[in-house]
C-alpha cells in the first residue's frame, strides 16, 4: 500500500496517454493535450491526484509514527485496543477547617450542640465561582460542638451529576454519558447503579467474572465516558427494564486549584443540619479555611501522551517495573518530573509536583518556595491511592513515594548582544527562558548546557552566548575539605613551631573532583532521587555569597554577564 501511494502523478498520466494514443493511433483519430479528450484526461489526471491525497494521508493518520498524525478518533480508539484508557480531568482535593466563632450562641445556632456533615453537599468557592462538595469517605458525619471546636472537612471540585437509563437485555450494552464544553467527567468519581445496586468499575471487559454485577468505565470522546455492560461470559447482563444511573463528577481540572489560604471564601449551597434537622447556618457560626492545599487538578491526559504511550500500553498493565511506575505517575498529569528507580528491593518514586499548577499565579519561578518542589504527606497518600486503585500492584513488590533530593546550581550567562538591543529586555527574556526551561523539565539524569544555550539563542537580540552552571554540591565538598586541610596545616605548624608552606590534604580528599557537574562538558548531572533548581543561598569554595533572588546588587541565581555588542547592521535577515 505504501508503494501504491508514492506512485508518480506524471508516471501514471503518461502511462494512460500511452495507451490512448496507441489506441487513437489505430483509429487514424490524432491525440493530444489539446483535444477533448485530452481536456478530459487532464479532468481524470486532477481526481486521481485528489484520490490519492486523500488516500495517503488517510493512511497518515492511521500510522501514530507520523508527526502530523494527530486525529484524535484514530488515537483513542488505538488506544482503547492496545488497553490504554486515556486519562480525564482529576479533580483538585484539599481540607477545610472549621472553627467555632466567637461570637456564635451554640444553644441558638445549633440546636442540640451536634452538627451533621453529608456526604457530596456541594459549596461553591466565591473567588474562582467553581463547584465544590464535601468528599467524606461515609454518608454523614456527626460532630458535638462545644466552645472553642474545630473539626476538618475534605472537600473535591466539581459538580455531581447523574443521568438514568434503562436496561435493553442486550449482551455488551453500551451507554455514552457525553458533557458540551470544557469539562470532564472526572478520571475517579463513577458510580453505576442497577435497581439501586452499586456495581463494580472494572478496566476491560475481561477483568470481569461470569456472574458478577460488574461494567467497565472507559474515557469516551469531548470529556465523556462510555459505560460497557457485559454478556454473561463476563459480568452479567441487565434485565430488560432495570434501572441504571450513572453517577459521576464533573470536573474544572487545573482550574480547581487554589493558590490561597483566603478565610471564609466558601459559600454552602446545601446546608448542615443541626440534631432536630434544622438548617444551620455555617457562614454565621463557622469562621472556614483552607487546611490542606486545594491541588492535583489537572486537565485531561493530552493526545500526544497518549499517542506516545500507546508503543508500551497493555491490556493487563501490571506495576511491576521502575518505569511502569513512572508511567502509572505521569499519567496524572500533574507532575513535572517523575523517576523511579529500585534499591534494595524497593521501588522508590520520585515526584515534583507541576509547579505551574500550584504555584500562585503571579509568582515566577524564582520566587516559588523551594518547599513547592517536595510533596506533604497528605500529598504521599493521594499518590499512594491512586497507585493502589489505578493499577495493577505485583504482590511481591514494594514501593515507597519519596520527594526528590533538592540540588542547589547558579547560572552564569556570557553573552554579546547587538547595539540596539536594551539590557534590560535581554535580561527579562533570559530569565524568562530559563524560569521555562526548568518549569517544564522532565529530564531524569542530566541538564545539558546545550539545552540552555538553544533556548537562549532564540532572543533575537542576542548575538553569541554561553553559560557555565555552578553547583552548590561541589562548592560545599571542597570548601569543607579545604577547611579541614588548612586546620590540619595550622595545627601541626602549632606544635612544631615551624612554617608550612604546602598543604596538608584530608585523606580521600581529590581537589580535582567535580560534584554535580559533567568534568568535560559542564552539564548539570544528577542522581534519580534529586531534581535541579536554579536557586543560590550559598557560599562557594572562595567565600563568594550567591544570593537566592535575581534581583539587587551582587551575585545572584542567574548572573548575566555582558561581554561586548555587535553592531546591529551585522543582524541577520529574518
Amino acid at each position: 500500500m505504501s508503494n501504491f501511494t508514492s506512485i508518480s502523478f506524471s508516471n501514471i498520466k503518461s502511462e494512460i496517454e500511452r495507451f490512448l494514443k496507441e489506441e487513437y493511433n489505430k483509429a487514424n483519430i490524432l491525440f493530444s493535450a489539446a483535444s477533448p479528450y485530452g481536456q478530459i484526461l487532464l479532468v481524470v489526471e486532477n481526481l486521481h491526484q485528489l484520490s490519492l491525497l486523500y488516500l495517503k494521508n488517510a493512511i497518515n493518520q492511521f500510522d501514530l509514527s507520523q508527526v502530523n498524525s494527530n486525529n484524535e478518533r484514530v488515537i483513542r480508539n488505538a488506544a482503547i485496543y492496545a488497553g490504554h484508557n486515556p486519562g480525564r480531568g482529576i479533580s483538585a482535593t484539599g481540607t477545610l477547617k472549621f472553627t467555632l466563632k466567637s461570637s456564635a450562641d451554640i444553644s441558638a445556632d445549633i440546636p442540640g450542640a451536634r452538627i451533621t456533615l453529608i456526604n457530596k453537599n456541594n459549596i461553591k468557592n466565591k473567588t474562582n465561582g467553581l463547584d465544590y462538595s464535601l468528599n467524606l469517605g461515609t454518608d454523614v458525619i456527626t460532630h458535638r460542638v462545644t466552645p472553642n471546636y474545630q473539626f476538618f472537612v475534605p472537600i473535591i471540585q466539581g459538580k455531581r451529576k447523574k443521568k438514568t437509563y434503562t436496561g435493553d437485555g442486550t449482551a455488551l450494552q453500551t451507554l455514552s454519558v457525553k458533557e458540551i464544553g470544557r469539562k470532564d467527567v472526572e478520571n475517579f468519581n463513577v458510580q453505576v447503579l442497577v435497581n439501586s445496586d452499586l456495581w463494580v468499575v472494572k478496566n476491560h471487559l475481561f477483568e470481569m467474572l461470569p456472574g458478577e454485577m460488574a461494567c467497565v468505565v472507559r474515557t469516551g470522546f469531548d470529556g465523556g465516558i462510555d459505560i460497557v455492560f457485559g454478556n454473561e461470559g463476563f459480568g452479567i447482563i441487565p434485565t430488560i427494564g432495570s434501572i441504571i444511573e450513572v453517577r459521576y463528577l464533573i470536573t474544572d481540572g487545573q482550574l480547581g486549584n487554589i493558590f490561597r489560604r483566603t478565610s471564609n471564601d466558601f459559600k454552602f449551597v446545601d446546608d448542615m443540619l443541626s440534631a432536630d434537622g434544622q438548617a444551620v447556618n455555617v457562614d454565621k457560626v463557622f469562621n472556614v479555611e483552607i487546611y490542606t492545599d486545594i491541588n492535583f487538578g489537572a486537565d485531561k491526559e493530552s493526545l500526544l501522551f497518549t499517542k506516545n504511550i500507546l508503543p508500551i500500553s497493555s491490556n493487563n498493565f501490571v506495576l511491576a517495573l521502575p518505569q511502569q511506575y513512572a508511567y502509572a505517575i505521569k499519567r496524572l498529569g500533574v507532575f513535572s518530573h517523575v523517576n523511579a528507580y529500585e534499591k534494595s528491593g524497593t521501588i522508590f518514586i520520585v515526584a515534583t509536583p507541576n509547579i505551574r499548577l500550584f504555584k500562585n499565579q503571579n509568582a515566577d519561578y524564582f520566587s516559588i518556595d523551594i518547599a513547592a518542589f517536595n510533596l506533604d504527606n497528605y500529598e504521599k497518600s493521594k499518590i499512594d491511592k491512586y497507585l493502589r486503585t489505578g493499577g495493577n500492584i505485583q504482590l511481591t513488590r514494594k514501593y515507597k513515594v519519596v520527594s526528590p533530593v533538592i540540588s542547589y546550581y547558579v547560572v552564569n550567562i556570557f553573552l554579546i548582544s547587538y547595539s540596539d538591543a536594551t539590557d534590560d529586555s535581554v535580561n527579562a527574556q533570559i530569565l524568562n527562558k530559563i524560569s521555562e526551561y526548568f518549569l517544564d523539565l522532565s529530564r531524569i539524569d542530566r541538564v545539558p548546557k546545550l539545552d540552555i544555550i538553544r533556548e537562549l539563542s532564540t532572543i533575537i537580540d542576542i548575538h553569541s552566548v554561553d553559560i557555565q552552571f555552578i553547583s552548590k554540591k561541589n562548592e560545599d565538598y571542597h570548601k569543607e575539605n579545604i577547611a579541614m586541610s588548612t586546620n590540619k596545616v595550622n595545627k601541626y605548624a602549632s606544635s612544631f613551631n615551624k612554617d608550612i608552606s604546602t598543604a596538608t590534604l584530608v585523606p580521600g580528599y581529590n581537589p580535582y573532583s567535580v560534584q554535580g557537574l559533567d568534568p568535560v562538558l559542564g552539564d548539570i548531572i544528577f542522581e534519580p532521587n534529586e531534581i535541579p533548581v536554579i536557586r543560590g543561598g550559598f557560599y562557594d569554595r572562595n567565600g563568594v555569597y550567591y544570593s537566592d533572588s535575581v534581583d539587587g546588587n551582587g551575585l545572584r541565581s542567574v548572573n548575566i554577564i555582558k561581554k561586548g555588542t555587535v553592531d546591529s547592521k551585522n543582524r541577520p535577515n529574518t
